[in-house]
């Protein structure tokens, strides 16, 4: 696991001090963070608890769409289509006033489409709240809500919640004191990944990291001394 190996280049000392964590929902990172940093908090980040809600949303749009298809619903079929699948999750989009009509005539039309949609809005509404006690009767009125409904994914999702509460409580309040987050590693992520798809002209690792330094702002850095990686 990269996480324990990275953990365990840490002193002990160093890994005692370790207040907070904030991470995705992998077992293996929980396991590695109780193990090696007992006193930090774990905290379940808000990117990725919404994306795995997203996943789920988006497996319920293509179960519908597969159903339009099958019974020759081309307005709906139009509507679920991979395109606009952003649509239908983004909060604030800005939509002219024919696409808000016709996104309110694809609720009417689909009460599954209609009730994830209100759902997913509402666990947003859960993940802002700013005290422990609204927060903690709202994820549990969420989660009767999930586990009532009829769209299997979203059954799933909520058993993934009730899994994960505490962490999700945890990210409320470190949210209101530390704004710990994984924004920065995920941009990191996200730019080392654009970096190995234009990577096949390297010819070795080393290139390779020094173009991930430079790329993310560590080479020459007056912050991080970066040449122990290189010996």
């Amino acid at each position: 696991m990269a996480l324990a190996t990275c953990l365990k280049t840490l002193s002990n000392p160093q890994r005692l001090s370790v207040e907070f964590f904030s991470l995705d929902m992998n077992p293996g990172y929980f396991q590695a963070v109780t193990k090696l940093c007992p006193n930090a908090e774990i905290a379940v980040d808000r990117f990725h608890l919404v994306q795995q809600l997203n996943n789920y949303f988006d497996q319920i749009r293509k179960d519908e769409l597969h159903k339009a298809r099958k019974n020759k619903k081309e307005f709906e079929e139009v509507m679920l289509s991979p395109s606009r699948r952003f649509i239908l999750l983004e909060r604030d989009a800005v939509l002219s006033i024919e696409e808000q009509n016709m996104l309110g005539k694809l609720k009417m039309l689909n009460d599954n489409i209609a009730n994830a949609m209100l759902t997913v809005d509402y666990f947003h509404k859960v993940l802002e709240e700013k005290g422990v006690h609204g927060f903690r009767a709202r994820l549990a009125e969420w989660y009767r809500l999930g586990r009532d409904s009829n769209l299997v994914p979203l059954k799933k999702f909520a058993r993934l919640v009730r899994k994960y509460p505490m962490n999700i409580e945890a990210y409320i309040l470190t949210n209101l004191t530390t704004k710990l987050t994984t924004a920065i590693s995920e941009g990191l992520n996200n730019k080392i990944r654009v970096l190995k798809a234009m990577a096949c002209n390297y010819t070795n690792e080393e290139s390779f990291m020094l173009k991930i330094l430079q790329r993310c702002g560590f080479l020459n850095s007056r912050h991080m001394d970066t040449r122990a990686l290189f010996k």
